[in-house]
């Protein structure tokens, strides 16, 4: 069943079908995400530590299961999994709003995400069922255009409703949403058959999952841009998540009425990266990573910083203006990890890559958090901001000063620049991602 490129991909039924689905998931993630906030610093008071707790019950399902998720989805029926996935994440976010207190509502979260993270591979995979090759980058710019546009619609709007009504209406249009999605879900039918090639799976086959581990932190470690990348990565984000979900702490402080701003401010960090991801997407590659990693770390740490100082002035624009800037500052970073691992790995150990990359950072979504809630209870959360803004700007700064010891320049005439480069921009985070932070790099 054939589909001419020139042939609009709206055309298939089943593909709007699956990214109205998606929608819907994607929106509610948001939803829930900032009131989970708000319900734990304003309802139920909880102290900065608690609250560094939130991303940790976000990550864990990615670090323990995030490289061997994939082979799961493989196994199994991917429609099934994610429709049945969805229906299950609806019935626990019910149970949140049912909880009393954080310390019931963290499990619950885990379950949740752990239930997310093993969907999460069936989103990817069903893409080629539904439209043909040709369409491919076209679905995969659409959904990534999608998920960065929810970023800034759902803290926004979840955030006022929270606000304004309380943090449990908008967690059950998270569980609603996840309802209609699997019952959308139901309805699309695959017509495209999976690439089989008999021999190269049966080869696939005989290998062992613990063999191709090694040769995918074999590959990391034999690339000079793909380590250098990884360790500045480890450096700026660990650095990114000490403060990361203390953002709803800073502005409980800073404006104690007005819980809808935390909403706003995450809202402003997704425009932020939506308009410098569509700015980047005319590129045909990269081949200065310290420009990219360097400038990202710097903006985000003048975010950070900025915010340290609000207690100063009490401008809710200047808020919006400091989110604003960090946003740009995610989006750039966003757009160079994805270019790196679409482009720097064998293309046959992409996956693997990605999965390393994926848990390797993973992990600093529980150190981080942790460290942040602990200098906040130890020097407060204004100074906690200054003090990480001004390191990341540092680290920023000196990762473009730095840039040719830390990373080896590519030539241009081997960047890569066949048709699914940049559409691949979008695939690792784009289907069905998770709130795992506030900047979500």
């Amino acid at each position: 069943m054939e589909q001419n490129s020139n042939v609009s991909i709206w055309i298939n039924v089943n593909f709007v079908k699956f990214f109205t689905a998606n929608a819907l998931s994607n929106l509610g993630n948001w939803f829930d995400f900032v009131a989970v906030l708000i319900l734990f610093r304003y309802v139920w008071q909880a102290d900065p530590m608690l609250i560094a707790l939130i991303p940790v019950m976000y990550a864990i399902p990615s670090i323990v299961l995030g490289q061997f998720a994939g082979v799961f989805a493989d196994k199994t029926d991917k429609l099934k999994l994610l429709i049945y996935s969805e229906w299950i994440r609806a019935a626990l976010t019910l149970l949140i709003v049912f909880t009393t207190s954080p310390w019931l509502a963290l499990p619950i979260l885990l379950l949740r995400n752990t239930v997310g993270s093993i969907s999460l591979p069936a989103q990817q995979g069903l893409m080629r069922r539904i439209v043909s090759d040709d369409h491919i980058m076209k679905a995969v710019t659409i959904n990534g255009s999608l998920f960065q546009l929810v970023k800034v619609v759902g803290p926004l709007i979840g955030g006022s409703v929270a606000g304004i009504f309380s943090p449990d209406v908008s967690i059950v249009i998270n569980a609603v949403s996840y309802v209609l999605s699997g019952i959308i879900l139901t309805r699309v039918h695959l017509h495209y058959e999976e690439a089989d090639n008999e021999e190269e799976h049966n080869l696939q086959d005989d290998i062992g999952v613990f063999t191709m581990w090694k040769e995918g932190w074999g590959i990391v470690l034999k690339s000079r841009i793909l380590l250098a990348s990884i360790v500045f990565g480890i450096v700026s984000t660990l650095t990114i998540q000490m403060i990361d979900a203390q953002i709803v702490t800073l502005f409980s402080e800073v404006f104690p009425n007005q819980a809808e701003l935390t909403g706003w401010a995450i809202s402003s960090i997704g425009v932020g990266s939506f308009l410098v991801v569509l700015l980047l997407n005319r590129l045909e590659g990269i081949n200065r990573y310290g420009w990219f990693f360097g400038t990202g770390s710097l903006l985000v740490g003048i975010m950070t910083a900025g915010f340290g100082y609000l207690a100063d002035y009490r401008f809710i624009s200047l808020a919006i203006g400091f989110a604003l800037i960090g946003g740009i500052g995610n989006g750039i970073t966003f757009t160079a990890v994805n270019y790196l691992i679409q482009t720097e790995p064998p293309k046959e150990a992409i996956g693997r890559v990605s999965g390393i990359i994926d848990s390797t950072l993973s992990i600093l979504f529980i150190a981080g958090p942790l460290l942040g809630g602990f200098l906040i209870s130890l020097v407060g959360v204004l100074s906690a901001f200054k003090v990480i803004g001004i390191c990341l700007s540092l680290i920023g700064f000196t990762g473009i000063i730095l840039q040719r010891f830390i990373w080896r320049h590519k030539n241009r005439s081997n960047l890569k620049t066949n048709s699914n480069v940049r559409g691949k921009l979008y695939c690792n985070q784009f289907f069905g991602g998770f709130p795992h932070n506030t900047l979500n790099i």
